[in-house]
């Protein structure tokens, strides 16, 4: 866990909120992964009437702190799986101990599966959005940017796993498909031609779908 100066006081200004009861430190501070830039991603639980979000800047660090209502510590959904591997600061009883084990349990049944017509939909779209981005327009341009961010969301999506963000997807393909994490590597540079982002569609999306009219 990466811990600093900053932390401890932040927990302390929470602790004086006297509705606040569980709070957690998530994300790469609580991962080991942090690097220059990072936030201070933390959630807090307790009588508050919904949820809000605070995100000042202390002493040059960024702070994303979400305070939830107890009902989500009782009862967390796919929206609250950022939280998972959260290290526990403070909590009421076992609250945040249950609270985890439940969003284990949750990422272990995996997504709810879209259907195949929708699937299908999605990697249409990506061949005629890297089609598109060839005119060179300022409106191919702009569909280049929204390309590349759907897909490395896509490519989970199709597979039928969790997307989890781009830092923990990124590792994710680092280790499980190298191919595919050099493909959005090459296409995701300032510089990168359309080549490069036409093989990164074919390994999200697999081939382009022709079909004949009857």
């Amino acid at each position: 866990m990466e811990f600093t100066d900053l932390l401890p006081r932040i927990v302390a200004e929470l602790e004086r909120d006297g509705r606040l009861h569980t709070v957690l430190l998530y994300g790469s501070r609580a991962d080991g992964s942090a690097n220059q830039g990072s936030d201070y991603d933390i959630a807090a639980f307790g009588t508050v009437p919904q949820m809000s979000r605070d995100t000042r800047r202390i002493d040059g660090e960024y702070l994303d702190l979400f305070l939830y209502p107890d009902s989500v510590l009782h009862e967390p959904s796919d929206a609250h799986l950022s939280l998972r591997g959260a290290k526990i600061l403070r909590q009421r009883g076992e609250e945040a101990s249950h609270f985890l084990d439940r969003l284990e349990a949750l990422h272990a049944a995996g997504p709810e599966a879209l259907p195949e017509d929708e699937l299908q939909a999605r990697r249409d779209w990506a061949h005629k959005m890297a089609a598109r981005i060839q005119r060179g327009d300022v409106e191919g341009d702009y569909r280049r940017a929204w390309l590349l961010m759907a897909l490395l969301e896509d490519y989970f999506v199709l597979r039928g796993l969790w997307y989890e963000g781009p830092k923990k997807a990124l590792r994710w393909l680092a280790r499980h498909d190298g191919e595919s994490r050099q493909a959005f590597e090459l296409a995701l540079k300032p510089n990168a031609g359309n080549e490069a982002i036409e093989k990164l569609v074919l390994s999200v999306a697999g081939p382009l779908r022709v079909s004949a009219m009857e």
